[in-house]
């Protein structure tokens, strides 16, 4: 059986009328490849790497995507974009083989707008990440494959954060990995029916627990108190994923589990658990099944007395034997937040560990560090870092042990050429032409503070993604957090910029806006250019009637401190127009060529806030008056149904295109998204009842803390559409087609042709 001979076509034809006034439009047909090559009595099975759209009008190929169904069967969607309305017939090509082949990354794979995920399409491999990672053979192909958990949420209609893996591929050219894939379970061994695993944070280790030879899960929800075994049965699905059996659970009284590792951790020959930062032995001599003692902290001398919560060596360690002793040392990331450094602690007794007081690493220098794992690769033996505010995962090879200290080099960074653009917590996109090229890039937020820019490489019809830049006021990073803004002492201490690129002064360059975590707007002017943009000190909105000083946002700092008031810690504070961790609109809303913005105050109302010029010629800020719906109502939780309140966005745009500015209104919780068409005037907007966007009819609903979607041509067609972002930083786009068109177009398929 050779490929030429085995290829073979579909007619694909639309059925239903197609508009031509709302730009591209996204197909996404669940083919089932399986069926069709059984009813077709065709040989052998889909190669999914083959599969190709071509356009019948032109005769040209067109660009399409594979949903990740195909990394499970061969029934899955495929999807491309109908750019001219009058082309209507398609024909799906597709090979088969022998055996089932691995799913290859694609180089380019276009934005279609279902809910697709936004990636680099750089043409080179750009990084991936994970909540937790680990380096283990999952395939069976003889290399290590990068596997762990995603936490939160992925792309829309996809499970809820699971156990995953990135398969290794070309592992010659060193750490560059494929598609993120899940790892499923059955309840029996006799089940077919795969489930993915549950929880919103979980953890996961991987071990050969029962001594068969094979990968075994070892799984533990955060907030369950037990940990489960899941034995791998020895037999993979026709997609070469191993199938694993669910087997027994263990109870781990602690509150909440953020680490999770199986290891020999007294040279017994037997597999204990270390949960978090304490020791769960093993009792049973053989192994398997495990029998757990009661958790036991694993702690650091001291040679002073001090608490034993300052002893413990967490959170997150690895384990790993650093001085060639044979036995399991510690290594954990020191500090608060991102500011982190590597330490280090020797096992100075294999039998009952015990550890030496922590000691400071060289050799890692890495920028926010948020997690560690000890792994082995082949003979490379090292450190697992995830840097760069959970961007990015690194090797660092451990290749040596001199005068009393390990010694570690950088290997690779863990890549993939058709990678997702990950950036961070709540990294909430807006849509900007930052250098004056005419091609949109991204600007993003991310919830620890630092704003970054996403330059386009490429065109408005198909962007090539740079990797984020720190975006520098005076030559710092800027970063708001907030406590550094209202001189309070918060638990997290996060920022949670909603960033703007917009021109607030009138003097035709575009400044940086920042609303975030706090009830303060803080902007940065651009003292740059257009096209060389460069930013001024820190600067605060300030509304007349709402004086503003350090000791004034001091007292805000202390009112959101208090636990015992409602809403906390986002308290109701006359003190400030606006209101906690609210996006704003920001547009001419009045007409008078100035720039406004619309944004709750701090009733948790919408309110419009205007530029106006003083009797000196300066510009000054006023709060104009509530917003309205068209039969009165005010613009709050109330008219979108919404009971919580603590993270929203208000976006401006022209999504009509009638030349009036309409509002576009981003709910948390939920998730929803509204559009509050304006049906007033440019001097005076009134908004119509909230219409709630969905795509092709169905609901959007695939983030709790946003999705802060941010309205912009974002596939170069001339109609507004829709990014928003997800807990860590991905982007699913919704292009205007499928937001305006009630189903997806009809459509059906003809016979398999040779």
């Amino acid at each position: 059986m050779t490929d030429t001979d085995n290829l073979y076509r579909m007619p694909f034809t639309i059925t239903s009328p197609l508009p031509d006034d709302v730009g591209h439009i996204p197909l996404s047909p669940l083919i089932d490849f399986g069926a069709l090559i059984a009813e077709a009595d065709l040989p052998g099975v889909l190669d999914p790497n083959s599969i190709e759209v071509v356009n019948c009008q032109s005769g040209q190929a067109v660009h399409s995507g594979r949903s990740e169904d195909f990394t499970y069967g061969d029934c899955g969607r495929v999807e491309w974009v109908v750019e001219d309305p009058s082309h209507r017939d398609y024909e799906i090509r597709f090979r088969t083989v022998e055996g089932r082949p691995p799913l290859q990354p694609q180089a380019h794979v276009p934005m279609v707008g279902v809910g697709d995920l936004l990636r680099y399409n750089a043409g080179e491999p750009r990084p991936i990440t994970l909540s937790s990672m680990t380096l283990v053979d999952i395939t069976g192909d003889g290399c290590n494959d990068l596997a762990g958990t995603w936490n939160y949420y992925h792309r829309p209609g996809s499970p809820v954060s699971g156990v995953v893996f990135y398969p290794r591929v070309a592992p010659e050219e060193g750490f560059v990995f494929g598609d993120m894939t899940r790892l499923r379970y059955v309840e029996t061994a006799e089940s077919t029916e795969h489930r993915d695993f549950a929880g919103t944070y979980v953890e996961v280790d991987f071990a050969d627990v029962n001594g068969d030879g094979l990968v075994d899960i070892i799984f533990a929800d955060a907030h369950l108190q037990k940990v489960t075994f899941y034995l791998n049965s020895g037999r993979r699905t026709p997609t070469g994923i191993p199938v694993f059996v669910r087997d027994r659970s263990v109870a781990v009284p602690i509150d909440r589990i953020t680490a999770l590792r199986v290891a020999d951790m007294t040279g017994n020959g037997v597999l204990d658990l270390v949960v978090n930062d304490c020791l769960v032995r093993n009792t049973n001599p053989d192994g398997w099944p495990f029998q757990s003692a009661e958790p036991v902290p694993l702690l650091a001398s001291q040679d002073r007395p001090v608490d034993e919560d300052d002893l413990r060596i967490s959170p997150q360690p690895a384990w790993i034997d650093l001085t060639g002793d044979g036995r399991l040392d510690a290594m954990r990331l020191d500090g608060c937040g991102l500011d982190r450094a590597v330490v280090w602690y020797r096992n100075s007794d294999g039998d009952e560990p015990r550890f030496d007081a922590p000691q400071p690493l060289a050799g890692i220098d890495l920028e926010a560090c948020s997690r560690i794992a000890a792994v082995s690769d082949g003979d490379r033996r090292g450190v697992l870092i995830q840097h760069g505010e959970f961007r990015s995962i690194s090797f660092y090879e451990l290749v040596g042990f001199d005068d009393g200290q390990p010694r570690f080099c950088p290997w690779s960074r863990a890549e993939s050429l058709s990678a997702l653009l990950m950036l961070s917590d709540q990294a909430w996109p807006c849509l900007c032409d930052w250098n004056g090229d005419g091609v949109n890039d991204m600007l993003v937020g991310g919830g620890w503070g630092w704003p970054r820019i996403c330059l386009n490489r490429g065109s408005n019809r198909r962007p090539v993604w740079d990797e984020a830049l720190l975006v520098e006021a005076e030559g710092v990073p800027i970063r708001v957090q907030r406590d550094d803004i209202l001189s309070s002492h918060h638990w997290h201490n996060m920022g949670y910029p909603y960033p703007a690129l917009v021109d607030w002064d009138g003097d035709g360059f575009k400044d940086l806006m920042i609303p975030n975590e706090t009830n303060r707007i803080v902007w940065h002017r651009n003292i740059g250019s257009n096209s060389s943009p460069r930013f001024g000190p820190r600067q605060y909105l300030e509304v007349d009637g709402y004086p503003d000083s350090p000791a004034v946002r001091a007292q805000t700092g202390r009112l959101g401190e208090d636990a015992d008031l409602p809403n906390h810690p986002y308290p109701t504070d006359p003190r400030s127009p606006f209101f906690w961790r609210t996006g704003a609109a920001f547009g001419d809303w009045n007409g008078d060529g100035l720039m406004d913005l619309i944004t709750h105050d701090h009733t948790r109302k919408a309110a419009l806030f205007v530029q106006y010029q003083d009797a000196s010629g300066g510009l000054r800020l006023r709060r104009q008056d509530y917003c309205r719906l068209e039969d009165g109502r005010l613009i709050d939780d109330s008219i979108v149904g919404r009971e919580q309140h603590w993270t929203e966005s208000f976006r401006a745009v022209d999504w009509d295109g009638n030349g009036l500015l309409d509002l576009v209104y981003n709910t948390g919780g939920t998730g929803k998204i509204f559009l509050l068409r304006n049906v007033g005037s440019r001097e005076e907007p009134v908004f119509a009842a909230p219409r709630e966007f969905k795509c092709y009819g169905e609901p959007i609903g695939y983030t709790i803390h946003g999705p802060n979607a941010w309205p912009g041509d974002w596939n170069g067609d001339g109609k507004p559409d829709l990014v928003g972002a997800m807990e860590w930083g991905l982007y699913p786009f919704i292009c205007h087609a499928a937001l305006e068109m009630e189903q997806h177009p009809g459509y059906v398929l003809g016979s398999v042709t040779a």
